[in-house]
């Protein structure tokens, strides 16, 4: 009887000894991703920063989300880390602005949407 309890007391203790089960990763949204710099007058390329087709023909109304004055674009919101910042177009992603200056304009590369550097 008393190795069946010894064998029993060994199997609760190696049972014990086993590691806990391995949580499932946490998730990570996408690293920040480098804005590109954008002149707002800038003609020769069209909104994704692709260079305009010289035989596309020229549109007669301007585009309703490209606003016609820099000042029309909406500011980023700052984060802790002064080299990144919160997009202000939905999905709202981290965005690297090292390198660039309060009031510069610049892009969310998710949405190729332009907004003011804060």
């Amino acid at each position: 009887m008393s190795k069946s309890i010894l064998a029993a007391a060994a199997a609760i203790v190696l049972a014990s000894c086993t590691p806990p089960p391995v949580p499932p990763p946490r998730f990570t949204p996408n690293p920040p991703y480098p804005p590109q710099p954008l002149d707002p007058y800038d003609q020769t390329t069209d909104p994704y920063g692709q260079a305009a087709d010289p035989a596309a023909p020229t549109p007669s109304a301007p585009q309703p989300e490209a606003p016609q004055t820099p000042g029309t674009y909406p500011n980023a919101q700052r984060t802790a880390d002064p080299n990144q910042v919160i997009s202000p177009y939905a999905p709202y992603n981290i965005i690297d602005v090292e390198g660039f200056r309060s009031g510069q304009l610049a892009r969310d590369p998710s949405n190729q949407k332009i907004f003011r550097v804060p």
